[in-house]
């Protein structure tokens, strides 16, 4: 049994213009006939070297859960010329550990100009961590001693930044909406 996505979701993944129907049957397969109570929809761009690459994250709330749905290219050889890889999580809303939102205003060092310029949101359930290590050192410059390793283990769940430079102030707009939307579909549950 399923339900259809509704219109506004379908229309800015077309708009978005990577993959609509994968990521349509992407996210619909996710919410098992679960209504949808808000999303956002976040196309990215990025350049390695000479490669582009397309991203396209997907948020929905349901009344249980945040699906995450990320579609990428896949890089290519000679087995697989071109691939779309989609991964889709399926969080219930009661094993989100924190939300955390970073907001960027601009200034003409006196007050604020307008709203948000920049968001970053981020979300942990506990699905994933990162790890960052680098050589340990101390202050010395004589120092020949071995200090080992240190390193940094942080939450990677999901962290997504949207810009008005290059988004638009819309999609900065309807971020911090989204954002309002899973702290009330969080504190529901909760």
């Amino acid at each position: 049994m399923s339900t259809a996505l509704p219109t506004d979701l379908l229309g800015e993944l077309e708009s978005a213009g990577y993959f609509p129907q994968t990521a349509a049957a992407c996210v619909q397969r996710a919410l098992r006939a679960a209504p949808v109570r808000a999303h956002l929809v976040r196309p990215e761009t990025t350049f390695d070297g000479p490669e582009v690459r397309r991203h396209l994250t997907v948020l929905v709330i349901t009344d249980r859960h945040l699906v995450v749905t990320h579609l990428d290219d896949d890089p290519a050889d000679e087995l697989n010329p071109s691939q779309v890889v989609s991964t889709t999580e399926r969080v219930r809303l009661d094993r989100v550990h924190t939300t955390g939102m970073s907001q960027v205003f601009d200034s003409d060092g006196t007050r604020v100009r307008g709203s948000e310029a920049e968001v970053t949101l981020a979300v942990t359930w506990g699905g994933s961590r990162r790890l960052d290590v680098e050589r340990a050192w101390c202050d010395d410059p004589e120092c020949q001693a071995e200090h080992g390793w240190s390193g940094t283990l942080s939450p990677a769940d999901l962290a997504l930044r949207v810009s008005a430079l290059a988004d638009g102030q819309d999609a900065v707009d309807a971020a911090v909406r989204f954002h309002d939307r899973l702290l009330d579909a969080i504190d529901a549950v909760g």
